[in-house]
């Protein structure tokens, strides 16, 4: 396992976002370490937070420690070895990250729900982080390989450096530029991930197949299943294979003279024909807020609509006007129903 998939391992695992295959092999793990390294010690709880605590100040002292956005839980009701895993883990991680040359290190970005950050990294390229985002990237980038890895949504002003390309890799695309602005949205569970193009030039690649974008157009991957022909209006679809590249052209708000695809970074949420789950994540995420259907609805309830300050029950109330649905809040949980 590398240092990078340590550290994101262990990150993943404090704030409770571990698959139950990761958390598995993370426990597995603990437990023959145990029985090799601490065959007597019982299960005798120890200072985590303490252990955490240290380790994080000498990184910081080294100047190779990005502040987490979620705080480490102080109050933790799991069985003791299954954080102690995780902590033995980023022992052993820091020890083969500290040896390992600058060049191989990777540094994190993160921002939580609701919150949204600006970013300038060491090669002069400018990142704008929606919420929900994660972004991981050489410590060397200021000189030497600029790829970089997005889970989330960005908006990137890369500095050109004609020997070095700037390259994003997300979960299914990966796009390369030189020198250019323009924003990528790759959220886990969404369907699609979709390249925004403001100015320059970028290429979009997958398996082989590669396509470059000119100014005002967005390309969308989407697997072939999920697209029908009433959706693509004004653009073309490239065959991949799996999947469909579907690219149209981009219109800016006539207001902000900004395309909708980045109002996000204006603090406004924008959104246009989203169903109502597609409409449930992306207000989870912009307000931090758990949003449950409790019932099914119809297919062609689609929503509509560009909130700014608005609390959520106000953009939820806004929405009522469009659709009959009523919401329910119980602590931090809306439930939307009939």
């Amino acid at each position: 396992m590398s240092d990078q998939q340590l550290i994101g391992l262990l990150e993943k695992y404090l704030q409770g976002n571990c698959t139950e295959d990761e958390r598995t092999a993370l426990e597995s793990w603990y437990e023959k370490y145990r029985s090799v390294q601490m065959p007597d010690s019982g299960h005798t709880e120890p200072d985590l937070l303490q252990m955490y605590q240290h380790i994080t100040d000498r990184l910081k002292k080294e100047g190779e420690w990005q502040e987490p956005q979620v705080a480490v839980v102080r109050h933790i009701k799991q069985r003791w070895w299954q954080i102690a895993a995780a902590v033995v883990l980023l022992v052993a991680g820091a020890g083969i990250w500290m040896l390992l040359p600058r060049a191989d290190r990777q540094l994190a970005l993160d921002t939580k729900e609701g919150i949204r950050k600006k970013v300038l990294l060491e090669d002069g390229t400018q990142v704008w982080l929606n919420v929900s985002s994660h972004l991981t990237y050489p410590a060397n980038i200021g000189s030497g390989q600029r790829e970089v890895y997005l889970e989330g949504e960005a908006f990137f002003a890369v500095a050109k450096k004609d020997q070095h390309p700037f390259v994003i890799h997300t979960t299914d695309l990966n796009v390369q530029v030189l020198g250019t602005r323009f924003n990528v949205k790759a959220y886990e569970g969404d369907g699609s991930i979709e390249t925004t193009l403001v100015e320059g030039r970028v290429a979009v690649s997958r398996n082989g197949n590669s396509l470059v974008l000119e100014p005002g157009e967005k390309a969308i991957l989407k697997k072939k299943t999920r697209v029908t022909n009433e959706m693509v209006v004004n653009g073309r679809i490239v065959d991949w294979g799996d999947v469909l590249l579907i690219v149209e052209k981009v219109v800016p708000n006539v207001s902000s003279q900004k395309v909708s695809e980045l109002l996000w970074m204006d603090d406004r949420l924008e959104f246009k024909d989203k169903s109502f789950p597609e409409l449930v994540r992306l207000m989870s995420r912009w307000y931090n807020r758990k949003i449950i259907l409790t019932d099914t609805f119809p297919a062609d309830y689609k929503f509509k609509g560009t909130f700014k300050k608005e609390t959520i029950t106000e953009a939820l109330t806004a929405l009522q006007i469009t659709a009959d649905f009523n919401y329910t809040v119980k602590g931090d949980t809306i439930y939307i129903h009939h």
